[in-house]
This record gives structure tokens, sequence and C-alpha cells, in this order.
């Protein structure tokens, strides 16, 4: 199978172990450095097969009665709407090798105290601007003591009733789901006869719940996420030597501010991999509003979470049923897309639509619509907007 020339370039500065097809052909695994959890990168419509152009998993074609096609869908049950998300996090706990005592209780202490010093508050509300930042989901944010905080200014600057009238004309946001995460650090150091080397690593669970009835959900599953130290600097930077029980030079595990800083970068991993998860799992959607020739024309953008340079499986859906039509490359504005199929399905329908636009619109019509389902991250986004490239 032939891989994605952007997934593997080297000169995007990404750390990888290897690229693989996932078993559905329409993502990439984009393995860590250190083999622990993988990116899932959606695949450059250019290297789609005819057998790799069929709808998503993830997408639900039985909620589309729901929708109104406006462009801010307000009932949840339709599969164009935005979910609404609160995301709650547990005790982060840290579990350091008690092997460490027999060797130096200074070494123990110092790195038990600096790893455990680590916030959990602080990686709530980077998880949150994260999320919030795609426009993909809905977040409601726990950052209680910044609201209250702006209010009171609010209050101050414009009045009280003018912040009423306006507290009025908003409504209030439905949670759909519940993300709660919960973290384990470990510790350890690995003693050599001059150098010693200090690794940590960070597991993050994810469950999503029904706030309404408390059941926790098997979808969307975001599972497991595992990334160590190694993933997110070179091995030989934790280097450090000892003597006589304390730390004397090389990497500061005694320091807070530079385990700290560490741990930053690892959270910022885990949540980089959770977002790929995530939205694989819960993908962008817009109706095609017309195709001419290879473009396409589609009703939400920008404000429906649709990400430059998206690799979208267009389908109609008529009568219940789904049917591929193509694979295209879009980019959204504000409050719509422009794309290009870059590949059309072998099939008598994909046919009849690039007919009908070869010579003028093909005008999708409410008997036979016609959508677009992303199928993964861009490789671009993770290069231009996430932590992953940082290396170092």
């Amino acid at each position: 199978m032939k891989l994605s020339k952007i997934a593997c370039l080297v000169t995007m500065s990404i750390v990888l172990a290897g690229c693989q097809s996932t078993q559905s052909s329409q993502t990439y695994s984009v393995e860590s450095n250190a083999g622990n959890s993988s990116l899932i990168i959606g695949k450059s419509a250019h290297d789609f097969e005819n057998s790799d152009i069929e709808v998503p998993a993830y997408f639900n074609t039985q909620g589309l009665q729901f929708c109104t096609y406006e462009a801010k869908e307000k009932d949840t049950r339709c599969p164009l709407a935005k979910k609404t998300i609160r995301l709650y996090f547990g005790d982060v706990q840290t579990n350091v090798s008690e092997n460490l005592q027999g060797r130096s209780a200074d070494v123990f202490n110092a790195m038990h105290s600096s790893i455990g010093k680590f916030q959990t508050k602080s990686l709530e509300n980077t998880l949150e601007n994260q999320f919030a930042g795609i426009n993909r989901f809905r977040i409601l944010t726990r950052d209680t003591q910044a609201v209250n905080s702006a209010m009171e200014e609010i209050l101050a600057d414009e009045g009280a009733v003018s912040v009423a009238n306006k507290a009025t004309s908003k409504s209030k946001l439905a949670t759909d789901y519940i993300i709660k995460v919960d973290v384990l650090k470990t510790g350890d150091m690995l003693f050599g006869s001059t150098q010693s080397l200090f690794q940590t690593s960070m597991e993050v669970s994810t469950g999503v719940i029904d706030p309404y009835t408390r059941e926790k959900l098997s979808y969307p599953n975001i599972g497991k996420i595992r990334v160590s130290n190694f993933d997110v600097r070179e091995k030989n930077s934790y280097t450090t030597v000892i003597a006589n029980g304390d730390y004397y030079r090389g990497f500061n595990y005694t320091s807070g501010k530079d385990v700290e800083s560490v741990l930053n970068e690892m959270s910022s991993r885990s949540f980089d991999i959770m977002l790929t998860r995530l939205l694989k799992e819960m993908p962008a959607t817009a109706q095609v509003m017309g195709i001419k020739g290879d473009r396409i024309s589609l009703d939400r953008g920008q404000n429906a979470g649709v990400l430059p340079n998206e690799t979208m499986v267009i389908f109609e859906y008529s009568a219940g049923f789904v049917e591929p039509i193509g694979v295209a490359t879009v980019n959204p504005s504000m409050q719509s897309a422009q794309g290009k199929l870059v590949r059309w399905k072998n099939s008598e329908l994909a046919e009849q639509v690039r007919d009908i636009a070869g010579k003028g619109i093909y005008r999708p019509d409410q008997q036979r619509r016609i959508f677009a389902v992303s199928v993964g991250v861009p490789m671009e986004f993770m290069k231009e907007r996430s932590t992953w490239v940082q290396k170092g």
C-alpha cells in the first residue's frame, strides 16, 4: 500500500518510529519515538484507493431526520450538530519505584516530590483550550475563577441592566457528554557506573459519561494513552550524574521546574493523541450544496470544525441507503467550505453525478441529499497547530 508522502516526511521534524496504515485504510497510525501510544492521522485524499472510499464507521445517518440544515443545529440527535462536553480531571496519582529507596533516599524523595507536585488544574484548563480550539465541540469550561473575575469587571464596566439583558438573550448549553480523565505518573532512575538515567511516564485513561443517566458510554471510545519522557525529548538529555547520593550535574530531577516542564510536554503529547482519537470517532460533517466539475461546495466550514486540508468522503443518502461518491480535500471559510474531489468512486452513481457536474452544476434535492464526512485529523494540522512537532 502506498504510504502518504506527507505523513512520512522527515522534514516535518516529527519524531516517528514508523507510519502504518490502519485497517480502515482511511487513517495512518503514527507511532511515538519510544513505542508508546500513537497518533491517528487522516489519510490524504490523494492516497485513497477505490476500496478506501467508504463512509467512516462513526457517522450516524440515522439522525438526519432531526436536522434542520441551518448553520447551527439545535437538536443534538442530528449528526451535523456539535456536541457539548464538560471535561473533568480525577486525582493525578504518582507511583515512583520503591527500588530507589534502597539506592538513595535523597534521590527517591527528590524525584517523588518533583513529580508529585504536578497539578491537575493546569491540565484541565490546557485540555479545555485544546478541545475548544478545533471548534468541533462546544466546551463548557470549569474555570469558575476566571469566569467570576471577568463577570465582576463586566458588571462594573457595562452595568447590571446591560449584563442582565445579554444573559437572558443567551440560551444555556445542555451537556451531552462528560469526559473524565484520570492520570497516573510513574518515575524511575536507572543507575549506571558513571551516569544515571531519569525516566518517567504518564498514563491517561479516559471515560465518557452520560450525566443524565450516569451511564459510562462505549462511544466515543478514547481509551488509555501512554506517553514517556523519551517521547518528547532525546533520551540522552535525561542523563544525570549522582555523587554521594546527591544530584551533581546533568538533568536535574531535583528541580521541580525542570521536571514540571517535561511533564507539561508529556501531557500536551497525550492530549494530541486524545484529540486525534476523538476526532476520528466524532467527525466533522457537512451537507454538499453542489458539485461543479470536480469542485464541491459545503454548507458548513470552520463553524462546524472543518479543518484546513481536511480529507472528507462524499456520499449520497437516500431512502436510508448510503452510497459513496468520492473523496475530496476541503478547505473551510467561517460559514462554508470549498473542496476538490480528488478521486471518484468506481460506481454507477458516481459516474452519473460526475457526468452532470461536468456539464454544469449537480444540485442535490430533498430526496437525494449528499454529505461530506471527515476521516481523521490532517497531518498539516498536527504540524502547525499542535505540540507534536516540537522536539527537544
